[in-house]
């Protein structure tokens, strides 16, 4: 049993917010059927990226330009509980498959939207792509810092925090209609979401002083709180509290810059930041980021190794959290992928379903809707399905 068995959930959903927020739903066990063009999710040429959004879901290869496509899909809407769609405003309408006609098709259904910038607004026309959102929603500007250049973001931060953003929509929907019978239509976007993980960093009031953080060379906060490059590789060390910065003193057997007037209080060591990040350098480059972090972790001084992705499955916390998974893939054979998220007692979820070749499971879930092989067989010849 998983938290969402028995949920059945049609997405309409494409590139990454569209996509991943179908793996999530599927991950705690919902029966979510991907609906894809003709063509494909426009992601499937990345590869390795489409199997991380896309796995835990069966997807069929519609042509919604006809009418008969449309009204398979009409059949899936009115036997699922949720709708996922990332449309542009206007193509659900001009589609068929809109709010108003979904609900027409299944009345409790709940239909959770996440466009670019929402529908409503000067920008809601306007392309929603993640390094857009990246650039207008401030996260660029944050990883420049005040008064420097603007810095891309490797992580699609609003595209992943959208798709987050639908699934906590789609379940508190579903919440809802289970205490009041009645379905909703709930909408987020890319906007939403970039400005929602951001929270802490919109917050303002009078005299709150501006962070001066960013720039492509940025290790950290400041000298107590940054990287620095170890023998080996990198290590993140954060003192943030006036006992850390002495503990890591007397383990880097350097007990005399705690008393050192210049780095004798958290006001000091900013003053005089070049010069401490200078000193600790020089120190850590000396030995090998295990050797810091056995020393640090024994004196309680939190800190961390850099880690790639390409090591993250040899990490012995994420191996036995089941944070980093592996399946056996038809195609690709070992697949690596990250696992379920949130972990349930009783209802654990599962990455039950890899994603598959575009159309893998058209005939099968064409069958559930009552279609028999003869049809199927002339809507493929009609380019309706494939």
């Amino acid at each position: 049993m998983h938290a969402l068995e028995h949920i059945k959930v049609v997405n309409l959903g494409s590139y990454i917010a569209g996509a991943h927020c179908g793996a999530l739903l599927g991950d705690m066990g919902a029966d979510v059927v991907k609906v894809e063009t003709m063509d494909g999710d426009p992601l499937r040429g990345l590869g390795s990226g489409f199997l991380a959004w896309s796995r835990a879901q069966r997807n069929i290869a519609v042509n919604l330009k006809k009418a008969e496509g449309r009204q398979i899909v009409h059949k899936l809407i009115a036997r699922s509980d949720v709708l996922v769609e990332n449309y542009r405003p206007g193509v659900a309408e001009r589609l068929d498959v809109d709010y108003e006609k979904a609900r027409r098709l299944r009345p409790d259904i709940i239909y959770v939207s996440l466009p670019g910038h929402g529908s409503t607004g000067p920008y809601r026309d306007w392309p929603g792509f993640d390094p857009l959102l990246q650039a207008r929603g401030g996260v660029m500007a944050a990883q420049g810092g005040i008064g420097k250049p603007p810095v891309y973001n490797g992580i699609a931060v609003s595209d992943y925090a959208g798709a987050m953003l639908g699934v906590y929509g789609a379940v508190l929907g579903l919440w809802v209609r289970s205490n009041t019978g009645q379905g909703q239509h709930v909408e987020g976007s890319l906007t939403n979401a970039v400005i929602s993980v951001q929270s802490g960093e919109f917050l303002d009031f009078p005299g709150k002083s501006p962070v001066n953080l960013g720039g492509s060379e940025l290790k950290g906060l400041s000298a107590t709180c940054r990287l620095y490059q170890t023998s080996d590789t990198w290590l993140f060390v954060l003192c943030r509290y006036e006992n850390h910065w002495r503990s890591l003193c007397g383990a880097l057997g350097r007990p005399d810059l705690a008393d050192d007037e210049r780095f004798l209080n958290a006001e000091a060591r900013k003053s005089h930041e070049e010069q401490l990040t200078s000193i600790l350098q020089g120190i850590f480059a000396g030995q090998s980021a295990a050797h810091w972090q056995q020393l640090l972790d024994s004196t309680g001084v939190p800190c961390s190794p850099q880690v790639r992705y390409a090591d993250m499955g040899a990490e012995p916390h994420y191996v036995a959290n089941d944070l980093i998974v592996t399946h056996d893939h038809p195609v690709y054979g070992r697949v690596t992928e990250s696992g379920v998220p949130a972990h349930f007692s009783e209802t654990p979820g599962t990455n039950w379903r890899p994603p598959l070749l575009l159309g893998e499971y058209t005939d099968d879930v064409l069958t559930e809707l009552g279609y028999d092989k003869e049809r199927i067989a002339a809507m493929r010849a009609d380019n309706i399905i494939k």
